[in-house]
């Protein structure tokens, strides 16, 4: 398991489904899809499939997507989404629970995705690169990996080093009424080594008014552009394209997000 021992969407269903409610942008599910486009009835694999923002979209596009994720509550909601699918669609889709920061992961797919900032979740740059070795164990020789992370180079951001504020995150009122509201604290910092850790509050509130409140810590590395394409290129992919944004605009060092688009070779 990750050194990050708490998945913070499994403390309480109504975590994901605020997560589910709250990133809805899709910029990124049609750029992926217009650079697919012409490729059909694709093998795909996705670790940190979450809710099945991809997962839906590409299997509707006619590909069979096999869906990996630690949490049982991400899951869980992106399996509702699928059962109201026709049967032909729930067909090309397969998920499964899985610690991907450990495990083996399939084999034989013709792209793996690991995108909307999934590297964010992980708390260290080994963690992240076993990620990019795992992948590249998953794709058969020509297929294609897509990796989408918001982009930081150099030192540690000065945002990630404030010690005095509390992030507001994930917080918002489910379908039931339950109310939740995560703080988020940097406690600690690594600035060369572009490490930061957190205390995350959760306060879960019922329409009832019971409360409920979890504490955890969660370590995260930033990754950087330099970082990610060092990794592709060790473990025999062949970096193709690198895009600043989900407009095809391309990568300059101050993009605020680095994609990559990588063969295997």
């Amino acid at each position: 398991m990750s050194i990050n021992q708490q998945n913070l969407y499994d403390i309480d269903i109504h975590i994901a489904e605020i997560y589910d409610m709250q990133e809805n942008n899709t910029r990124d599910v049609e750029f992926l899809r217009n650079l697919l486009h012409g490729k059909t009835r694709l093998n795909i694999l996705e670790p940190f499939c979450g809710t099945g923002r991809f997962v839906i979209p590409l299997a509707l596009d006619g590909h069979s997507i096999f869906g990996l994720d630690q949490s049982q509550a991400m899951l869980q909601l992106a399996q509702k989404k699928i059962i109201n699918l026709p049967d032909e669609i729930q067909k090309r889709i397969q998920l499964q629970w899985a610690d991907v920061t450990v495990e083996n992961w399939p084999t034989g797919y013709d792209l793996v995705i690991l995108g909307f900032n999934c590297f964010y979740e992980l708390a260290t740059a080994e963690e992240q690169e076993f990620c990019i070795h795992q992948a590249s164990r998953a794709c058969k020789p020509g297929a294609y990996i897509y990796v989408d992370n918001d982009h930081m180079e150099g030192d540690l951001d000065a945002a990630w080093q404030d010690m005095n504020h509390k992030y507001v995150y994930l917080s918002g009122i489910c379908k039931d009424g339950t109310q939740v509201k995560n703080t988020r604290e940097t406690i600690w910092f690594d600035v060369k080594g572009r490490l930061a850790r957190f205390e995350r509050r959760y306060q879960i509130t019922s329409p009832d008014g019971i409360i409920k409140e979890y504490q955890f810590t969660q370590q995260k590395h930033p990754v950087s552009k330099v970082e990610v394409q060092s990794w592709l290129e060790k473990h025999g992919f062949e970096v193709l394209e690198v895009y600043g944004d989900h407009s095809t605009n391309p990568y300059h060092e101050n993009s605020l997000k680095a994609i990559f688009w990588a063969r295997k070779r």
